[in-house]
């Protein structure tokens, strides 16, 4: 798991709406795949002249088959820059600060409701229980807290599942929380990633192939949230044409 430009200015952007200092909870580690130019653009130039740096980035440009790139910033140094205190879950702590959770389980209550920003970069398709793993990721969430969802839309076999923008929609906005930005397509090289527009609910063809969806949504409501039903079918309950 990753993050480009785009998705760390959409961070950068909801961090805007959070108070300071903040605090993030990712799904797993993600690698800061943005390059120099890219982080003084989005961070501002002098913040990102304090960033720290991987010693291991060699490494990781070669696990990201990625050219074009001098050294990898490490991700909670970034995240400093922007007024963001992070955290890190994960199956294992393969880095060792990472908390140890099982997405598939409810999250232990000492994690919820603790954090203004949860950012799910590529993990959910890879749980089994997706139903438990949504309800954990809005149990970490503050009250006005945001969610940003990087995952695979036609990017088949990379887990278990792929999903559809009407997955987000119906699952946030049925349980009394918001869409927070127009959902997104992601495609193309890490460095030089392009996004196109999909409609929330209604059919999208000609979706780029190895796309992944980006979208946030904001918690407005901690009530624990009911198992939606697909809005096409509360549209046109009795499925007439």
């Amino acid at each position: 798991m990753a993050i480009n430009a785009i998705i760390l200015d959409t961070i950068a952007k909801i961090t805007a709406h959070t108070g300071k200092p903040a605090r993030i909870l990712c799904l797993g580690y993600p690698d800061m795949l943005v390059t120099e130019a890219q982080l003084a653009s989005i961070c501002g130039a002098e913040a990102a002249a304090g960033i720290a740096w991987r010693e291991d980035s060699d490494s990781i440009l070669r696990w990201h088959n990625l050219q074009g790139m001098a050294r990898v910033a490490e991700t909670r140094s970034v995240f400093a820059t922007l007024g963001l205190e992070s955290d890190f879950v994960d199956i294992v702590a393969s880095r060792g600060f990472e908390k140890v959770v099982d997405l598939n389980d409810p999250a232990p209550a000492e994690l919820l409701g603790q954090y203004d920003i949860v950012y799910d970069g590529g993990t959910m398709e890879h749980c089994f229980n997706v139903g438990t793993v949504m309800r954990n990721i809005l149990g970490f969430t503050k009250v006005g807290g945001f969610i940003v969802h990087l995952n695979p839309i036609n990017y088949y076999n990379h887990g278990f599942f792929n999903f559809n923008p009407t997955f987000y929609h119906d699952w946030y906005t049925q349980a009394g929380n918001t869409i927070a930005t127009q959902f997104f397509a992601m495609y193309g090289p890490v460095l030089d990633s392009k996004i196109t527009p999909l409609h929330a609910t209604q059919r999208s063809r000609n979706v780029p192939p190895d796309s992944v969806m980006l979208v946030a949504a904001r918690k407005d409501s901690d009530k624990i949230p009911p198992w939606p039903m697909q809005a096409k079918y509360l549209r046109n309950s009795e499925l007439k044409g």
